[in-house]
């Protein structure tokens, strides 16, 4: 039987997105929050509506429609800058390899309606295809996806999109839809699982090595 984990639906992923679309100040996201247990910390989370939930080491959150995401820094452990935030809008896992076939199932069945919810917020992709697709772009950063020579090896992200950004708004993001298939889900040996993450990446002149 497969078992999906997030509990989250394409109309959660169009929440999330369109709090996204409601931050005014891209910068100050970028540079981090002050230090974690602050008044000024919780200041700047309540600033986008956010609500901590770890701040050890990896920073978690939760946004005002119920959506848990994680703050990835730059370069360590800090938290200043930040370079991405990520969130698992979908997840299903196989309980035995021979519901592999059924991962894929499932796995083709919901993409569609997720991306359509993220176009209804977000508008049309800069692009979307598949992992194999003849045009499938480069990424701007390699921290950003997989180039052509890692996709063809790992088939990942299988399913992707990407909204580039508003380049006369200082600071907006590179938002990316993608999904996966584990490697257990090619095979009938182990069970397998898929997921469609959200990520959602600073503009490159933004992080060092870029300015």
């Amino acid at each position: 039987m497969l078992t999906e984990t997030t509990g989250r639906s394409p109309q959660d992923l169009a929440a999330e997105l369109a709090g996204l679309k409601a931050v005014d100040d891209w910068p100050s996201v970028w540079s981090g929050p002050p230090e974690g247990g602050t008044r000024q910390f919780y200041d700047w989370c309540a600033r986008y509506g956010w609500e901590p939930g770890t701040i050890d080491r990896t920073l978690e959150l939760r946004t005002r429609s119920g959506g848990e995401w994680t703050f990835f820094a730059e370069v360590g452990d800090s938290w200043t800058p930040l370079r991405a935030l990520g969130h698992y809008t979908w997840q299903v896992s196989a309980g035995s390899g021979d519901e592999n076939g059924a991962v894929h199932a499932a796995a083709a069945e919901v993409w569609p309606a997720y991306l359509k919810a993220a176009e209804e917020v977000l508008g049309a992709p800069s692009w979307s295809g598949n992992w194999d697709s003849a045009d499938f772009p480069e990424p701007p950063r390699p921290d950003y996806w997989s180039d052509r020579e890692d996709r063809m090896e790992t088939r990942s992200p299988y399913r992707f999109a990407y909204w580039a950004p508003d380049e006369r708004v200082p600071g907006q993001p590179f938002i990316v839809l993608h999904q996966s298939l584990s490697f257990q889900a090619w095979t009938t040996a182990e069970p397998g699982g898929s997921a469609i993450a959200l990520d959602v990446f600073a503009p490159t002149e933004f992080l060092s090595g870029d300015r």
